[in-house]
């Protein structure tokens, strides 16, 4: 199917004036093996813009695509263009772990021996004796490649004391929407002084996230509010589709919207095709139309799926406990399951009070009160240990507590659901910023992201589910 694109939704525009460096980032590119993409070329054409005085004209770049897009490529090529070209330069490279900036780093190296450039053998001892472009080392924790005119190209963990006393000519931050705004803020911090005594430039690149994604949100407003400003020192290009988009129409304005469609070694139209029917749309523009995720996809029990189980009123029956403290202590809930019917009995600050009111309620259910569930092995531990000498409670199992969160999800879910709720601001709040955390081949709430009360209310469903499925055992004589 014919294309129309690639267009940008929102990109700097090229100066008529000044001059750019992407011809040689081009020959790069094609001596690579990875000729460029138009989008890429249009990208580099504004990026590597350079001023009367001969210094770079944007020392912030922002890329924001689709994936399969060829970030990836783009992002290679002009870490290696920057290293050929000026002896001695230093690129500096990672991601949202050290773990993924080395798994893409390898990627890097991938592709140069892919090219025309020589690689220096290992362990030569006179380098000088050899023709070579580049030798690479790849030790744990030294991932560098250097080049013969003494630039480098190597890895950083993205933390506090990132890139300190280091200088740089070009220092890239790739898939930045995996980054809090406390680690890109001292990411930013560290990067742009190592620029200040060279002509340097910032990277920060990256496919749309979704409400999560606080530092690279404030970095692409920053910089879409400024694409037509001259006096701007960022630049920008992002692709994808709008909010304006139905359903109906998706794939045709994703195909159109996304910068590599079509392109030899970039999505074709069938494969699109194929996804958009195997995707649920919202997922579908998110990953190749890089339409951020809006706080209700980002949910893992849909808001329409969690209001289906209001109750008013709580049903008669055993009541079933689930305690539990936030990872910080901060604060510590207290949440009740009778018949499927959760309530949050007690959320407050601080943890000291929780062992004498789980006391109390066990006191005022009388012959009501069931099993009291809390994991020890959690932030809750040594509440477990107050209250396992003043009452008879069960100390959940990992194993236990990755299958009450994991119940408790499957029960929202399934219509009519099988977990009820009464109206609570603190359990409704805990759902909504609700993720896993993985714990082996399964898990369990982040007590992070949702704090103690929704860990307390699996707990509690655990309890009642555990119950209805052990059989009662009635004594016979035979």
């Amino acid at each position: 199917m014919a294309r129309v694109g690639p267009v940008p939704s929102s990109a700097t525009p090229k100066s008529a004036e000044l001059a750019s460096e992407v011809d040689d980032l081009r020959a790069v590119s094609v001596q690579m093996g990875r000729p460029l993409w138009v989008w890429q070329e249009d990208t580099a054409a504004v990026a590597l813009e350079r001023r009367p005085d001969g210094r770079w004209r944007w020392p912030i770049v922002t890329v924001c695509v689709p994936r399969q897009s060829g970030k990836t490529t783009l992002v290679g090529v002009t870490a290696v263009h920057r290293c050929m070209r000026r002896p001695d330069s230093s690129v500096w490279y990672t991601a949202q772990t050290r773990m993924d900036a080395v798994g893409r780093f390898r990627d890097f190296v991938r592709m140069l021996r892919r090219s025309n450039l020589t690689e220096l053998p290992p362990n030569v001892r006179k380098p000088e004796e050899y023709v070579w472009d580049y030798r690479t080392r790849m030790g744990v924790g030294q991932e560098l490649v250097e080049f013969a005119n003494g630039s480098t190209f190597q890895v950083f963990s993205p933390g506090e004391d990132a890139l300190h006393g280091s200088v740089a000519d070009l220092v890239i931050l790739d898939e930045a929407r995996f980054l809090s705004a406390d680690t890109g803020a001292l990411l930013m911090a560290a990067a742009l002084p190592t620029m200040a005594t060279r002509d340097g430039q910032l990277w920060i690149v990256s496919t749309g996230g979704g409400p999560e994604s606080t530092f690279l949100a404030a970095e692409l407003e920053r910089s879409r509010a400024n694409v037509d400003d001259p006096d701007s020192r960022r630049c920008h290009v992002e692709y994808g589709i709008g909010y304006d988009v139905s359903d109906f129409e998706l794939l045709e304005r994703v195909w159109d919207a996304h910068p590599s469609a079509g392109q030899p070694g970039g999505p074709q139209w069938d494969a699109l095709s194929v996804a958009a029917g195997a995707m649920p749309p919202a997922q579908f523009a998110h990953e190749y139309g890089n339409r951020w995720r809006s706080a209700e996809e980002n949910r893992v029990i849909p808001t329409s799926r969690w209001e289906a189980g209001y109750w008013q009123t709580m049903p008669a029956g055993a009541v079933y406990l689930g305690v539990d403290v936030a990872i910080d202590r901060s604060s510590a809930a207290v949440v009740a399951c009778v018949e499927g019917v959760l309530q949050t009995l007690d959320y407050r600050p601080g943890v000291t009070w929780l062992p004498d009111r789980v006391a109390t309620l066990v006191d005022s259910f009388g012959d009501d009160a069931g099993a009291v569930w809390i994991d020890a092995s959690g932030p809750a531990g040594s509440v477990a240990l107050e209250l396992g000498v003043r009452l008879d409670i069960h100390t959940a199992s990992t194993r236990e507590l990755c299958g009450s969160c994991a119940s408790l999800e499957d029960g929202c879910l399934v219509d009519p659901p099988m977990v009820g709720h009464l109206p609570d601001d603190a359990l409704d709040a805990s759902v909504a910023t609700a993720t896993h955390r993985r714990i082996g081949q399964s898990w369990a709430w982040s007590r992070v992201e949702s704090g103690p009360v929704l860990v307390a209310a699996s707990l509690a469903y655990g309890a009642y589910r555990t119950a209805q499925a052990t059989p009662t055992v009635v004594p016979v004589i035979y």
